[in-house]
């Protein structure tokens, strides 16, 4: 009997306890928040937009938790309480933080018990959809892009897959229906093979700019936009999407021995001569043209010369002089032929053109010849997919199945019978009413891309509470977060049999689908977003000022270099610690000059070792970070400390109040750019955020607007790149914020960590994330921080399969 009555009261006891200790904890916060914290952030003054004279530790509002986080991040982070307010003794910083994390645990699981789920209806962006088109219908995007009307996509914390920023507008659901209709006309081609076309263009026949010659070929003179060659044939460009084979011969003639200054006729003889071949469509001009390929010919014996590419109906081969004299043909006879050629010889008015004949380089091409389409599978490979099993007579059993298989496909493998059948029924109907039975189909597959279940990766159902992703919804997430596109059919196939869940399973799908090419769309996307990459190139340097940053395309080299890392850590399972200070990077001849490094003299791409005197290692040397955070014309220090605060330290700070002006750089030379940042932090408003972001970006001029190493702004003015951040922590240089970085390994990883699961998710994190993403790091920090690790315990995160 006593027995039992000691077990009631123990469990009375338990029942109790946790609300006094809850009581408890709450008082020792408030009362540390009172002593160390109101006098900013309460009634009368809400530094930063934070207030906690209000909490009333009612976590099923998730905002009373993320408030309390920031204290005990500040906390962890050494940078409150301010360094000339009172600070906590050693033994109260303990407590209190040890108070602060219990609470905050107990706190997400007490909003987690009442989150109603985090549901994102979030539409696919334009990268997105671009994508899943191209796997759906497995075709060869080259060129064409049906989301070219589509508006840009809004970006949210960074990333343009975020829910809240992709809103759906009328024109948009418009550019949907027209952009399904060209889709569908371009996949779904019943009836014979298009014949292949053999044609060939010499002398005269060459169509385009140029000069003909009796001889049978087509001289070039200079290389411009206008001299261009092309097949000729009845009509401009492909008559149907395809391969397509080109066959050039061609050569120079007096390519280096002629009478001409090089300097006027601006080529360079030492390297051998180069045509190039263009894909173009000429209707749309300009925009439409991109380079296919350069290839090296002879001078004097023609070289024949093969190349073989996609082309979209409408498109075609183009071919132009790549590295012969520049300029224009009037413009070299007016200013360099009067130099070396007598006087009288010089007429313009005269047959200019034939006087220019046979004194300097000229290109000849002999002879084009174009053949295709040509194609390995006909039916296309995603009218095959969907209509392979299509009788010479069809029902509309056939039209049911095939729409029924299309769905599937579409819908990411969720097909409600009774929705479909509604997409069906347009089919059907338009069947009955004219026996097209293509037309019918195309009718019904261009209703379905332009449906909910193909526009949108997340339908928010009766139940919103929180709960499992079913196999389903989790194929798709991942599918999104590492290819950007829709699950391929091994995912499908473990969905459908429920297997995919397993944290086992999951690890095995992330090693595969990162070594398949379409996470190409990972490793493009996400750093192009997390560092800012897409940026670069936005606010380009003068020409007149950084000739060689255009002639050696630097700003390809410079994104180049960083994606390279990005990907090398990927594939090696390198720690992300890398990312701070890499003892090697990738760099191609041109980018190793830019650097002054030396050895690499090739225009390839190669991994070379650095010595700490170098200061490139890891991602704050990389010229495409020193470039985009510049201006085109300076550095631009505070842009520098806010992109290292945001992207590595993960301690973004407040926007600038409206009413105060950002720090320019004084043109005159007067005062330094050091001097103006330290009156700028004397305003009150701006010193809070300011004494974190100066010392970073101060550190980093040694650097200039296009990444070169520099010591002094001018020979009167040294650079000092000496820092002091609020906690005490002193550097000096880019590799002085490099062993900052590096004494706070979990910083970074928790950064990094963030970055990911924001991407991953389509969402902004919530207060209930933290507890996933102190694991990860924690994990991490066990294992050697190895990226790839990074990357599957987001995946088998609780709260990635879970919505």
């Amino acid at each position: 009997m006593n027995r039992h009555i000691t077990r009631l009261l123990c469990l009375f006891l338990s029942l109790v306890a946790s609300p006094l200790l809850a009581s408890e904890a709450h008082k020792s916060i408030k009362d540390f928040l009172h002593e160390h914290c109101i006098e900013c952030h309460g009634y009368g003054d809400q530094s930063g937009d934070r207030r906690f004279d209000q909490l009333q530790f009612d976590f099923t509002q998730p905002q009373e938790g993320e408030l309390l986080q920031e204290v005990l991040d500040q906390l962890n982070l050494g940078q409150m309480p301010p360094e000339d307010e009172a600070q906590p003794s050693p033994d109260e910083l303990q407590n209190i933080v040890s108070v602060l994390t219990q609470t905050l645990a107990e706190a997400r699981e007490q909003a987690r018990s009442h989150s109603t789920g985090r549901v994102v209806l979030r539409r696919l962006n334009r990268t997105e959809y671009l994508k899943t088109v191209r796997d759906l219908f497995r075709l060869n995007m080259t060129d064409f892009d049906p989301t070219v009307a589509f508006p840009a996509d809004d970006s949210v914390e960074g990333f343009d897959n975020i829910g809240e920023g992709l809103l759906t507008s009328d024109f948009l659901l418009s550019q949907y229906l027209n952009a399904a209709e060209e889709i569908v006309d371009k996949a779904i081609r019943p009836g014979p093979q298009p014949k292949i076309d053999h044609i060939i263009s010499e002398g005269d026949a060459i169509h385009g700019g140029g000069h003909s010659d009796q001889r049978g070929f087509k001289r070039a003179l200079v290389r411009d936009q206008f001299t261009r060659a092309y097949v000729k044939r009845k009509y401009a460009g492909a008559p149907a999407d395809g391969e397509y084979i080109l066959r050039i011969r061609a050569n120079t003639v007096r390519w280096k021995e002629h009478r001409f200054d090089l300097d006027g006729l601006g080529y360079d003889p030492s390297e051998p001569p180069r045509i190039r071949v263009l894909v173009t469509n000429r209707r749309l001009g300009i925009v439409s043209t991109r380079t296919f390929g350069e290839y090296e010919i002879r001078d004097g014996t023609p070289a024949d010369i093969e190349v073989r590419g996609f082309l979209q109906k409408g498109y075609e081969f183009a071919v132009e002089w790549a590295n012969g004299p520049r300029g224009s043909q009037k413009r070299i006879m007016r200013k360099v032929f009067p130099k070396y050629l007598p006087e009288d010889t010089v007429d313009l008015a005269r047959n200019p053109v034939e006087m220019y004949m046979g004194a300097a380089p000229e290109l000849r091409l002999h002879r084009l010849e174009l053949e295709g389409p040509l194609y390995d599978q006909w039916p296309l490979p995603g009218f095959a997919r969907f209509f392979s099993d299509v009788p010479e007579q069809p029902t509309e059993a056939d039209l049911r199945r095939c729409l029924t298989r299309f769905a599937a496909k579409a819908w990411r493998g969720q097909v409600d019978s009774q929705r479909l059948e509604k997409y069906i029924q347009l089919g059907t109907d338009r069947l009955e009413q004219t026996g097209d039975f293509w037309e019918s189909s195309k009718l019904a597959m261009r209703a379905i891309l332009a449906s909910p279940g193909f526009l949108y990766l997340v339908e928010p159902d009766k139940d919103r509470s929180h709960r499992a992703l079913n196999d389903f919804e989790l194929a798709t997430r991942l599918s999104y977060f590492l290819w950007s596109s829709m699950p391929d059919d091994e995912l499908l196939a473990l969905a459908a049999n429920g297997s995919l869940a397993s944290s086992e399973q999951l690890v095995q799908q992330v090693d595969r689908m990162l070594n398949d090419s379409k996470a190409n769309a990972f490793t493009e996307n996400f750093p192009g977003q997390w560092l800012g990459l897409r940026q670069l190139g936005e606010m380009p340097p003068d020409p007149a000022n950084n000739t060689s940053y255009y002639a050696d395309n630097l700003e390809s080299a410079m994104r180049q270099e960083t994606l390279r890392l990005f990907n090398h850590l990927l594939i090696e399972n390198e720690s992300v610690l890398r990312f701070v200070d890499a003892d090697y990077t990738f760099v191609n001849g041109a980018l190793a000059r830019h650097y002054g490094i030396e050895a690499v003299d090739t225009d390839e791409f190669q991994r070379v070792a650095l010595k700490p005197q170098d200061g490139r290692g890891g991602l704050l040397g990389h010229g495409s970070i020193l470039t985009l955070t510049s201006n085109g014309v300076e550095t631009q220090p505070v842009r520098r400390g806010i992109w290292v605060l945001e992207n590595l330290l993960g301690t973004p700070p407040n926007p600038p109040p409206p009413d105060v002006q950002p720090v320019e750089p004084d043109t005159r030379g007067v005062k330094t750019i050091r001097e103006l940042m330290a009156k700028h932090r004397t305003i009150q408003t701006c010193n809070e955020c300011h004494r974190k972001i100066d010392p970073i970006g101060l550190a980093m001029e040694n650097f200039d607007h296009v990444g070169r190493f520099r010591t002094r702004y001018s020979k009167l003015s040294p650079i000092d790149p000496s820092g002091e951040m609020p906690d005490g922590s002193r550097f000096n240089g880019v590799n002085g914020i490099r062993s900052y970085l590096l004494a706070r390994p979990d910083q970074f990883t928790r950064c990094l960590t963030e970055k990911l699961m924001t991407y991953a998710l389509g969402r902004r994190l919530a207060f209930v994330d933290r507890g996933d993403i102190d694991r990860i790091v924690s994990q991490s920090a066990e294992s050697g921080y190895g990226f790839r690790d990074v990357i599957k315990r987001v995946v088998t995160s609780e709260a990635f399969r879970s919505r």
